[in-house]
């Protein structure tokens, strides 16, 4: 065959062939692309539902305990009188409670009633206070609280009871005159006589059985009553006090109405108190803070 036919038929060999296996070629560099792509694909949905796989292993392992971290339960505050309660999981100890709050185990015991330190179970709940103190500091808070609403409640009592008293303005009559002069001289000379709880004879005198023993030896015929009795029934509050009237005071022994005297003039009075019948003044911050009203008794005309 001659040369020039032989290099003609080789050509169209090749260009034959060439259309004959380039689609078969093409389709494969398809197949790899498309195969890379669904790959990054795969890997890019996983990577967003945090799945650790392959070459993602140690970000995702990161990213999630990132996430744990932000989403730890952290130790409430607690203010001075605030009670947290705290409900055993897996895993917890009295010891791992008390140092994730600060306190005793002691305390948990205490607080808690338990057994021993060594009887949790999950699901249990604790009630844990900040320190031992908050106890103590809750209790008082309660009592100071129960302490200004009694406090609050007399004084309604006590106000109550002034307003609806008309005020007396005026002196005494001479037979009024004339008892308050024996009053005061009978209780100069009991001056010194012991203070008995429930007294009412110069063995011994309380306030309201000193000012009854007084004043029914002077003239006046009362009956033996308690100085809030005596307030509430049988006086009338005073504008212009003079020596022989009456004087109260509340919050001394108990709350509201528990004390009372003599007036005597010059801003002082005469009473029984603690170290036994003495004369005291009304600006002394004691009685001062105390102090209620001047009254008269009913039968003083």
């Amino acid at each position: 065959m001659p040369k020039g036919k032989s290099k003609l038929l080789a050509l169209s060999a090749c260009v034959c062939a060439s259309f004959i296996f380039a689609p078969n070629a093409l389709a494969d560099t398809e197949r790899t692309n498309a195969k890379a792509a669904l790959q990054i694909d795969t890997k890019n949905i996983i990577v967003s539902n945090n799945v650790v796989v392959n070459d993602h292993r140690s970000m995702t392992r990161k990213e999630t305990l990132s996430k744990a971290r932000m989403t730890k339960a952290q130790p409430l505050k607690q203010t001075a009188n605030s009670i947290v309660t705290y409900q055993v999981k897996q895993g917890d100890t009295l010891t791992i409670i008390s140092k994730q709050y600060n306190v005793s185990i002691d305390d948990l015991i205490k607080w808690n009633q338990l057994a021993s330190a060594d009887l949790i179970y999950v699901g249990q709940t604790l009630k844990i206070y900040p320190s031992s103190a908050a106890v103590v500091n809750e209790n008082q808070a309660v009592e100071t609280e129960k302490t200004a609403s009694e406090a609050s409640a007399t004084d309604k009592v006590i106000e109550k009871q002034l307003a609806k008293e008309r005020m007396i303005q005026s002196g005494v009559s001479e037979k009024g005159h004339a008892i308050y002069q024996n009053v005061l001289n009978l209780a100069y000379e009991l001056i010194g006589t012991p203070y008995v709880y429930g007294g009412n004879t110069p063995e011994g005198f309380d306030c309201s059985g000193f000012v009854r023993y007084v004043f029914f030896n002077a003239g006046l015929n009362i009956e033996r009553k308690s100085s809030e009795d005596y307030f509430m029934k049988d006086t009338t509050i005073v504008e212009n006090p003079v020596p022989g009237d009456v004087v109260f005071f509340k919050n001394t022994i108990k709350e509201g109405i528990s004390h009372m005297g003599i007036y005597i003039g010059d801003g002082k009075f005469i009473h029984a108190g603690t170290d036994g019948v003495e004369i005291s003044k009304l600006d002394y911050d004691y009685w001062k803070t105390r102090f209620v009203a001047f009254k008269r008794f009913n039968l003083i005309k």
